[in-house]
């Protein structure tokens, strides 16, 4: 059964933002993780949703997310900044769009630091981490691992959007657009037959299936006449040839596709195999179905939003611990990952690829 996400409203009241003197539009601070990011993706539709005719809608993220932010139809502009922080020349860019309101996705004292150095009049986010004084507008705290096992954490951004106007329960947003010729290029066309397969976790190793098991997932695929393309990031590169080579006929393309040619790839794939991962959220938002192995994470806060995505969760007593690497030692060690054989996972994807 695809997965379903759990999104609520929360049993408080936030303050309306009321009147707003909008001047060049809104500016949207971006989170700074890819996975993150697309989680944030309906609630900011929605947001923009609220804007009077006319008033864009701008984000400010960091380069590397940019291509996803430029992908989204209905965003208006982007504001790209390299590393974590706006530098003076970002700031400098943002002042001369001369924003009326500033939004802060992200929790963290940095983010909310970036919009007030900009000095946008009006700048709305949540109250912590000792950044109220830098907010005209907030909304109560999200406390660390609060909510998890409970709901999505797009509930979370749907209420800080929610000062806004009457938000809508719902995951839904516009998916992705994204250019086919880089994946055309490599000789990927939707509806023949194309598995992607994303292997690593930038979180670290207890996200990541056992290297083995995509390796039999592959093979049992190119012999039912399925075509496999493993996609994995430069860091992950020796594990992309290894699971390659242990599946002769799929096409390895770890380290080898910047973020544009990812999305490419991941939309012309027929359906996709992930851990819980950047390169899940970003098939899923692509409009890709797909099957994601969820261990020590927990699939109820951090799901895929967009197309329909089946879940393989481990059983185990010790999940999710929400750990980078499993606190066990000997036969234990990853054994929540351990426990979710290939079969089943299998029989996941060709459910999908037959619809």
């Amino acid at each position: 059964m695809p997965y379903q996400p759990k999104i609520v409203e929360f049993p408080r009241t936030v303050p309306a933002l009321g009147q707003v003197d909008w001047r060049g539009g809104v500016l949207l601070r971006s989170t700074n993780w890819l996975g993150d990011m697309l989680m944030t993706l309906p609630a900011a539709w929605q947001l923009k949703g609220f804007l009077p005719a006319g008033v864009p809608l701008w984000v400010a993220a960091p380069a590397g997310l940019a291509p996803l932010w430029q992908a989204a139809p209905w965003v208006d502009g982007v504001i790209p900044f390299d590393g974590k922080r706006m530098d003076a020349q970002t700031r400098q860019q943002v002042r001369k769009h001369d924003f009326g309101l500033g939004v802060v996705f992200p929790n963290s004292f940095g983010s909310a630091w970036d919009l007030w150095r900009c000095a946008i009049p009006r700048r709305l986010g949540r109250a912590g981490a000792f950044r109220g004084w830098m907010l005209t507008d907030s909304i109560p705290r999200w406390k660390p691992h609060e909510g998890e096992g409970k709901w999505h954490q797009l509930s979370w951004y749907l209420e800080l959007v929610g000062t806004l106007g009457k938000v809508a329960l719902s995951p839904q947003c516009p998916p992705l657009a994204v250019h086919p010729a880089p994946a055309q290029a490599l000789g990927m066309e939707k509806g023949k037959g194309w598995v992607a397969m994303a292997p690593g976790a930038a979180y670290g190793p207890a996200k990541q299936w056992p290297e083995e098991y995509f390796v039999q997932v592959a093979r049992a695929l190119l012999k039912e006449n399925c075509r496999v393309v493993v996609v994995g990031a430069p860091k992950e590169a020796a594990l992309t040839a290894r699971i390659a080579a242990g599946a002769p006929g799929a096409l390895d393309l770890g380290g080898k596709t910047p973020l544009p040619a990812l999305m490419s790839v991941l939309a012309q794939a027929d359906a996709v195999l992930a851990n819980d991962s950047g390169s899940m959220h970003l098939a899923a938002a692509l409009g890709t179905p797909g099957v994601a192995i969820f261990a020590s994470t927990d699939p109820v806060a951090t799901g895929p939003l967009g197309a329909p995505w089946e879940l393989q969760v481990a059983q185990v007593d010790c999940r999710p611990c929400l750990q980078r690497q499993c606190p066990w030692a000997g036969a234990r060690q990853y054994l929540c990952m351990k426990s979710l054989p290939p079969e089943p996972v299998l029989e996941s994807l060709r459910h999908l690829l037959k619809r």
